[in-house]
Formats: structure tokens, C-alpha cells, sequence
């Protein structure tokens, strides 16, 4: 197999949660070196639960704790082996340790430092922490969530994390090009965590700026007609989509009502206008048919259609089987546990999952001696002094 494409790539992950440690997980899966910087813990905190064995999975822990004197400099020295570090500390945090975005750029000037936080490291609301709830209520997302009769609600994941892991390492890969590539430097990376789920809502600040119009709460898309959920006979719910006029008369024809496929009230953007009654008729079609029925009709219609799957049946769909998005990883002593697969698939330098999560602080002492260059009795001082973990 061709080498993985960021092989070299060099990462300290310093981040903790979600949307940090993903940021890094995204590159080690093709092949970047990440150490993951992470405080020491007691041995019954080290068991592996399935987040960290999935999003800490390519990755060495090194337990170092950094408010502690000494610790800074360990970490100084693997500045000087690193392309990026990643770290989602409060604002301030890494400066009041001594290691704000200038000492660490003196020491090594390429290096990209990607800084996320809740609100990113300027404005007023700087200082404040948050969570990916927070981020999608802050990013507007929360608002639009639900049915109009209910409180506004949280998509069930954590979907602004993942989506602030996706675009910080976006942002690593730009940086590390225009330094590579462009004749560039080391430059920082700031990031707030609600920033990208708010640039997925669509052109709603647009929108509004035209027309004053704030989306609501909606049962089904308010923009589309027909795009929503429908019952099954057999209590299964299917997401049906026809954006199109071209889809909507193969859906009407396929659901017995050809007679609508060309009626001029049923194109866009008038079908809008008849969504109560679409919805109806569509609804009691589906209602009467079980869901094997209802997708092999719209299959065969061409019309846009998916179960609604729980992770139980998303593990053994074969769709999901024969492209890899689940896939089996050895976790030791854990057996043989799924997880989900690398995305995008490339043809010629595909990612890989070459380890599971590690526990906390299991490659501590060789990244010492390896990478930071300290002796056996240097090492085991820092053990005594608390500064890094006490046992591998």
C-alpha cells in the first residue's frame, strides 16, 4: 500500500473532549504523528471508554501535566519536532503557563498553532466557556430544531464538534500548505467552536438581510415540498425528498396520483403552497405499506428515500458494510470493537486505523527518551515530582 499521505506530518494534540481531539484524529488517520499531551491520571481513571478508543484512535499519550514546573519545557521541546499544535484551552490559559502563540512561534516559526475555543480568542464574550449545546444554540442551529409547537431542541450528537474537528483540520492542511508550498510561516489558527455549524445554516443571515424573515421551527423543510419523515405499516420511519419537479412527478406517479405530476400547482416553487395536501396523501400512501415496499417503489421511481436508522441497524446495513463506514479495530484487551471508518476514501493514499485509543500516558516514556532526549533518572524524577505520569 502507497504510503499514508501525512506520513511526516508532525502533531502535538493538546486538546481535550471532542471537536480538539477530532481535529487530530482527522490527520493521524492519514498518517500524521500525533502525540497527545494530556494530564496524568490515577490508574482507575485509565480504562478506555468507546470516545477515547475511537477519537484518540493513531495517536501516543504522553501524560504531562502543564501546570507544573517543568512542564513547559518538555513541551518546548516537542515544539521543536512539531509541524502543529492543537489545544482548546479558555483564552489565556496557554499564556498563563508561559506558553502563549509568541514564545511558542520564537521557538519554532513554522509552526501552526490551531486555538479553538467556545467563542474564539477575541470579542467580548472571549472568556466564556462552552459546549457543543452551547455552540448550537449560539450558532442558531438549537433554534430551527424541532416541531413549532415544542421547545427548540439539540441535534441528538455532537454535531458542532465534529463539524469544528472537520474545519480545524481544514485550516491546519491550508496553513501547512501556504508555509510548504507558498514560501509561507507558522501562523495561528483561531477557531470558535460554534463558527462552523453557524456557516452550515444555509443563507439564512442572507435570507434575512433581503427579506426580514427569521426561520422558524418547521415539521418539514420550508423551503421543499415534499421533504420530511413518514410512518411505515410496519412502524418504520423513512426520510422521503422529491426537490425537484422532474422527482416530484415520478413521486406522484409512483404513489398512484399521475393525474398531479404535470398540474402547474404542483411545481416549485407552488407546490409550497400545496404542502398540506401533498403531505396528506403522501403520509396515508406510506401508512398503508410496509417499509421494504415503500423504498423499493421510490428506488424504482428514482425519488430520494433512506430509512431512518439507529446504530443497531446502521452497523450491519450492507451499504454501510461494503464501503467500510463501519469497520472492526483491535482494542487489546477489549477484543475487537466497530468504529467509524475514514472519510473520504482516497484511491491512491487511503487513511488507515492503525491503533486504537491509547490509555493515558501509555507511550510517556519512550516519546521522553525518543523524542525530548531525557535520561532514564531524568525521567524518573519528573514521576517523582508529578509532572508526568507515575507508570506507563
Amino acid at each position: 500500500m502507497s504510503a499514508l499521505p501525512l506520513a511526516g506530518f508532525r502533531v502535538i494534540d493538546c486538546s481535550t473532549v471532542i471537536a480538539g481531539p477530532v481535529t487530530a484524529t482527522l490527520l493521524a488517520d492519514f498518517g500524521a504523528e500525533v502525540i497527545k499531551v494530556e494530564l496524568p491520571e490515577g490508574a482507575a481513571q485509565r480504562r478506555r471508554h468507546a470516545i477515547r478508543l475511537q477519537e484518540e484512535r493513531n495517536k501516543r499519550s504522553l501524560a504531562l501535566d502543564l501546570r507544573k514546573a517543568g512542564a513547559a519545557e518538555i513541551l518546548l521541546k516537542l515544539v521543536d519536532w512539531a509541524d502543529a499544535l492543537i489545544e482548546n484551552f479558555r483564552p489565556g490559559t496557554l499564556e498563563s503557563w508561559g506558553l502563549g502563540p509568541e514564545r511558542l512561534l520564537a521557538r519554532n516559526p513554522r509552526l501552526i498553532i490551531h486555538r479553538l475555543s467556545a467563542y474564539g480568542q477575541t470579542g467580548p464574550w472571549r472568556t466564556l466557556g462552552g459546549y457543543d449545546r452551547e455552540a448550537q444554540a449560539f450558532a442558531g442551529s438549537t433554534y430551527v430544531t424541532g416541531f413549532p409547537d415544542s421547545p427548540p431542541l439539540r441535534s441528538g450528537y455532537a454535531v458542532a464538534d465534529y463539524m469544528a474537528a472537520m474545519c480545524g483540520a481544514f485550516g491546519i492542511l491550508v496553513a501547512a500548505y501556504w508555509r510548504d508550498l507558498r514560501g509561507g510561516t507558522g501562523q495561528v489558527s483561531d477557531l470558535a467552536l460554534f463558527e462552523p455549524i453557524f456557516r452550515a445554516s444555509e443563507a439564512a443571515a442572507t435570507e434575512f438581510s433581503l427579506t426580514g424573515r427569521v426561520r422558524e421551527r418547521s415539521e418539514t423543510n420550508p423551503h421543499v415540498v415534499p421533504a420530511a419523515q413518514f410512518l411505515t405499516r410496519d412502524q418504520r420511519w423513512i426520510a422521503i425528498n422529491a426537490n425537484s419537479d422532474k422527482q416530484w412527478q415520478a413521486l406522484a406517479r409512483a404513489i398512484g396520483r399521475a393525474d398531479l405530476a404535470d398540474d402547474p400547482r404542483y411545481q416549485m416553487p407552488r407546490r409550497v403552497e400545496q404542502a398540506d395536501e401533498v403531505y396528506a396523501m403522501l403520509s396515508e400512501w406510506v401508512a398503508a405499506r410496509t417499509y421494504e415496499e415503500v423504498q423499493q417503489a421510490l428506488n424504482k421511481a428514482r425519488v430520494p428515500a433512506a430509512p431512518v436508522l439507529n446504530i443497531a441497524e446502521i452497523v450491519q446495513h450492507e451499504q454501510y458494510l461494503a464501503r467500510e463506514a463501519v469497520v472492526p479495530v483491535d482494542c487489546g484487551d477489549l477484543g475487537s470493537l466497530l468504529m467509524a471508518g475514514v472519510f473520504p476514501k482516497l484511491s491512491a493514499t487511503p487513511g488507515k486505523i492503525r491503533s486504537a485509543g491509547p490509555r493515558v500516558g501509555e507511550h510517556t516514556r519512550e516519546i521522553l527518551r525518543e523524542i525530548v532526549g531525557l535520561s532514564t533518572q531524568e525521567i524518573e524524577q519528573l514521576a517523582r515530582d508529578g509532572v508526568i505520569a507515575n507508570t506507563d
